[in-house]
């Protein structure tokens, strides 16, 4: 049996468009573009440096690890894409994602119009991910915050891309569509009929608990360990509990331990080797 499967993170964030600069401007903005700008967008090539360069390497990756495992790219949805690049460089400085947000509420049209662009650019970049060879789709799927939008604001705006892109990998032969649901107090209902084969959220995010996410998704769950954790800096008693928790709540079947999101700091191998270790040992 395969490993489970392993994720890499791809280029998309900073190789998912490119925008047309007026006469006599360099194409990086040093302020947030304006609304106009975003009619502007067209697809990245297939041939970008950075793409080409990431394909390279994916394909080395590929040839070198075989059927060992799994392997699996993580893509950030749209609406992330579009906001680290309103600078025209990638800028992480927007963890709430209010730039892009804010340009939604003003002109929704003009927004998802280049929202469209960029959607297609990585539905494109997935193709050509799993035609190399890849299992599948990681994808991190931001913007669902109960406060945000409205259930309808938010079908309009985020979810009609999401499902292009995943619905792209599975065209495409995608084995193993990973949904991460990021952020906290997330309207969860909303992804229920996504295209994906597993689902993945922080409950410690005032989100719903597992035994919840159970009842909602038909899907294989993933995740259940605090991503700021005993992962990160608990004894190998504190991990050992806290599996042993998760398990409890969750049952065995259906189910893949992980992290409801990124780690949070830099996590000691020996601790993620102990937590697949305990799921091992009879109680």
């Amino acid at each position: 049996m395969p490993s489970p499967p392993a994720t890499i993170n791809s280029p998309t964030a900073s190789s998912a468009w490119s925008i047309s600069p007026p006469p006599d401007t360099g194409s990086n903005l040093s302020t947030p573009p304006s609304l106009s700008d975003w009619r502007r967008l067209k697809p990245a090539s297939r041939h970008d440096a950075v793409r080409v360069e990431y394909l390279d390497g994916l394909r080395r990756i590929l040839d070198a690890i075989g059927d060992d495992c799994m392997i699996i790219v993580t893509m950030f949805n749209s609406f992330a894409t579009a906001n680290d690049n309103m600078l025209g460089q990638l800028d992480f400085s927007d963890v709430g994602f209010d730039r892009i947000t804010a340009h939604l509420r003003e002109d929704p049209q003009s927004t998802l119009a280049g929202l469209g662009v960029i959607t297609e650019s990585l539905c494109e970049f997935t193709q050509d991910c799993l035609e190399l060879g890849v299992s599948g789709l990681f994808l991190s799927a931001n913007g669902g915050e109960r406060g945000r939008f409205t259930a309808e604001q938010f079908r309009e705006y985020v979810s009609v891309h999401d499902r292009m892109i995943l619905q792209a990998a599975l065209d495409s032969g995608s084995e193993f569509n990973l949904l991460h649901m990021c952020g906290g107090d997330l309207r969860m209902e909303a992804y229920r009929d996504y295209p994906a084969h597993a689902v993945n959220w922080a409950p410690q995010a005032n989100n719903p608990s597992l035994a919840d996410g159970r009842r909602l998704f038909s899907q294989t769950l993933v995740g259940g360990m605090d991503q700021a954790g005993t992962l990160v800096s608990g004894t190998p008693e504190a991990i050992e509990a806290e599996v042993r928790a998760v398990i409890e709540e969750v049952g065995p079947r259906n189910f893949m331990l992980g992290a409801g999101c990124a780690l949070e700091g830099e996590a000691p191998s020996g601790n993620l080797l102990l937590a697949r270790k305990v799921l091992q040992i009879p109680n």
